[in-house]
């Protein structure tokens, strides 16, 4: 052995890029990565979000908790204050359409047919209970949940 080999030994081999690229790689994440794609493939596709359904939606549930308070000579009412005077109706059905857009059907007192279209962005109505327009009251608030809403996109 000579001197120069031991000053070669103390000496660190070089570790530049290029020596890194010649050793094999291994992507410890693979498995990882593959596994996520599988859960996410897997997923239910989410709804798109619309916001007259959701409003529509919870509306409904207003509804019911304030119908379960009523008495057998009230049924549910609304009074829209926001055109001028003050407007009150019973509720038939509620519906919706499109992203942005509630209805409302029902009755007035002299029993005239009254149909709101309302922006949900304008949406303020006041459910007040009113006497009862037949021998039983109307209950709506049992059709959220026997089916889905009629809607159009």
């Amino acid at each position: 052995m000579k001197a120069s080999d031991l000053d070669n030994m103390a000496d660190p081999p070089d570790t530049n890029q290029s020596d890194l690229s010649s050793l094999p790689r291994t992507d410890i994440f693979a498995p990882l990565r593959s596994y996520n794609d599988f859960l996410i493939k897997s997923l239910p596709k989410p709804r798109p979000i619309n916001p007259a359904q959701w409003a529509y939606e919870r509306l409904g549930e207003y509804i019911k908790d304030f119908e379960a308070e009523l008495d057998d000579e009230h049924e549910i009412g609304a009074r829209l204050v926001s055109f001028g005077q003050s407007v009150t109706f019973h509720i038939e059905s509620i519906g919706y359409y499109g992203p942005d857009i509630l209805t409302f059907h029902g009755r007035t007192e002299t029993m005239a047919k009254v149909q709101l279209i309302q922006h949900i962005s304008q949406l303020s109505v006041l459910l007040i209970a009113v006497e009862k327009q037949q021998d039983k009251p109307r209950r709506i608030g049992f059709l959220w949940d026997k089916e889905k809403p009629p809607s159009n996109p």
